[in-house]
């Protein structure tokens, strides 16, 4: 039987199980994770930040689901990370995952390491745990693929903290007009979104998703949001406000990364090819293909306000999953929260007019740091943002020097 994954085109979101879903690449999903365990090492345990935020959301699907562990396998290996194997009694337990997102993902972009990584993976089978028999549970993985093993395994038991509270669908924003595009196009952004929409983005046999030259995963976008806004507030708070400015800057960056690879791999896969460059007549009509294509991605619905060529880009964003989810599980915002869009928006300007994306180049990390350290480097910032208040956010990148 298919997951009820249900798509929200009224909000430009998807929803299992009352959990937000969005997609991201493997790139992304690393280079978050490096980052906030990297950052905050000497200031908090961020591998109990990343496992807690797992457990919270997935204990909350899982629960809305009525799952038991058959579904619990099968929505792991439909979102893309990996082949889940549960083996539970009501006093422990082991899990194996084959192919694991995240392993798999560490090794190609950091090559091995002598600790495992699977630290989402350990929070989803602890909720699997919980959903099934009842009480808390804990994971812990005790063999890892990044780290030299045959496989991911994991140890099950009682014990461990509850799940927290899910900010679930969060806190949706009513969309206001659509903006009109800001200059003339000839992309048809509704039939590429009907057209993405139709895409087998689902696991394969292994439980991957490769599509646009990347491994995706349907995440969960409260995941992001937990581990993102918790590290920010866990820096500030135990490293001060030069920390948490630190943690921000990162948050950005992985922004960028995201539509290095993201965006970069989608605007040279063979879906692009087929389905949105025949669209495109100038180097402007690509970034409203991209911003199409991002409208597919249960991000929230971006929109071109204005699109000055190769010196400024302004996005609307309404009802960001960020500010969805910022809102709801912590209020109100004296500073700008869209972390992700903000990166996203300047990598794609950069992609476009300095990485010239059109002329298909390799999408290595040489080639994205001379992207990102190029004179005409392009620079976002939030200028307003729903957690401050905004009826939506809105993010603008410009051409420094320009």
């Amino acid at each position: 039987m298919p997951l009820p994954i249900e798509v929200d085109m009224s909000h430009y979101l998807a929803r299992l199980g009352g959990e937000p879903h969005v997609f991201h690449c493997h790139h992304y999903n690393c280079f978050l994770q490096q980052s906030i365990i990297n950052t905050s090492a000497g200031v908090f345990d961020a591998r109990t930040l990343l496992i807690q935020a797992a457990t919270d959301v997935v204990a909350a699907q899982l629960k809305t689901l009525k799952a038991d562990a058959a579904m619990a396998q099968e929505i792991f290996s439909v979102l893309g990370f990996g082949k889940l194997e549960l083996a539970l009694t009501k006093t422990s337990g082991t899990a194996t995952v084959k192919a694991s997102h995240y392993a798999l993902a560490w090794l190609s972009k950091f090559g091995k390491v002598k600790a495992p990584v699977c630290f989402f993976p350990a929070g989803f089978v602890a909720a699997a745990a919980g959903a099934v028999h009842g009480g808390n549970w804990q994971a812990v993985e005790t063999e890892c693929l990044a780290s030299g093993g045959s496989a991911c395994r994991f140890e099950v038991k009682p014990g461990g903290k509850a799940p927290g509270t899910s900010p679930g669908m969060g806190a949706l924003a009513d969309f206001g007009p659509r903006p009109p595009a800001a200059t003339k196009t000839s992309v048809d952004d509704m039939a590429i979104i009907q057209a993405c929409a139709g895409l087998p983005l689902a696991g394969d046999k292994e439980g991957n998703v490769h599509a646009f030259g990347v491994s995706l995963t349907r995440h969960y976008s409260n995941y992001y949001n937990l581990i993102s806004y918790k590290f920010d507030h866990l820096m500030a708070s135990m490293g001060g406000e030069a920390a948490a400015i630190a943690a921000r800057i990162l948050l950005v960056e992985a922004g960028h990364v995201c539509a290095f690879h993201t965006f970069g791999g989608i605007m040279e896969s063979a879906e692009w090819e087929a389905l949105i460059k025949p669209q495109c007549n100038t180097l402007e009509d690509w970034a409203y293909g991209m911003v199409a294509v991002v409208n597919a991605l249960g991000w929230g619905r971006w929109s071109i306000a204005a699109l000055e060529p190769a010196s400024r880009i302004e996005m609307v964003i309404d009802g960001s999953y960020e500010s969805n989810g910022y809102i709801a599980a912590f209020g109100k915002s004296e500073i700008p929260r869209c972390h992700l869009a903000t990166g996203a928006t300047a990598g794609l300007m950069n992609l476009l007019y300095n990485a010239d994306i059109t002329k298909r180049p390799q999408l290595t990390p040489e080639f994205y740091d001379q992207t990102f350290r190029s004179p005409g480097l392009f620079v976002a910032r939030e200028v307003e943002c729903r957690t401050m208040g905004a009826k939506a956010c809105r993010v603008v990148a410009e051409k420094l020097g320009a």
